[in-house]
């Protein structure tokens, strides 16, 4: 029995690795989120810390100098998170993207798999109707040799 051969297994190899380097970047873009949060968490805690320590100080004697250095890095860290909370919707936009491009590449891979199992699918059928064929012809030769020999 010859062995199927799919003739366009060189390109459904060729979307299998588009869509493995697609998988590549979606986890890239989702990493990239995931450090962004975890930088916008950390500004967070950082500007909490701050402002009790502002806090703490304000009931002891304080310097002018001391209280503008306060507020002047709670507002810059104001300013780095909301920064920063416009980089993240950029990634997770990106990062939708780069799911659609996935998904897309999945969707081609998915196409020429399905073309693969159904030219298969015909070639085995094929291939046991003639085995059928060949087995309904020896048949009938021995029967016919079996009647030609009684009489």
């Amino acid at each position: 029995m010859k062995k199927f051969r799919y003739r366009m297994e060189p390109l459904l190899k060729q979307r299998k690795h588009i869509e493995n380097e697609k998988q590549k970047i979606l986890a890239t873009a989702n990493k990239r989120i995931l450090e962004q949060q975890n930088e916008l968490s950390e500004i967070e805690v950082t500007q909490k810390n701050t402002c009790n320590s502002q806090e703490k100080k304000i009931e002891h004697p304080f310097s002018v100098a001391d209280m503008l250095v306060y507020s002047r890095y709670v507002h810059k860290l104001k300013k780095d998170r909301m920064v920063g909370g416009e980089m993240l919707k950029v990634l997770k936009q990106d990062e939708k993207q780069k799911r659609k491009e996935l998904l897309q590449a999945s969707q081609e891979r998915k196409k020429y798999e399905k073309l693969k199992e159904i030219q298969e699918e015909k070639y085995y059928t094929e291939f046991s109707d003639e085995e059928k064929k060949e087995s309904d012809e020896i048949a009938l030769n021995i029967f016919r040799l079996k009647k030609t020999n009684l009489i």
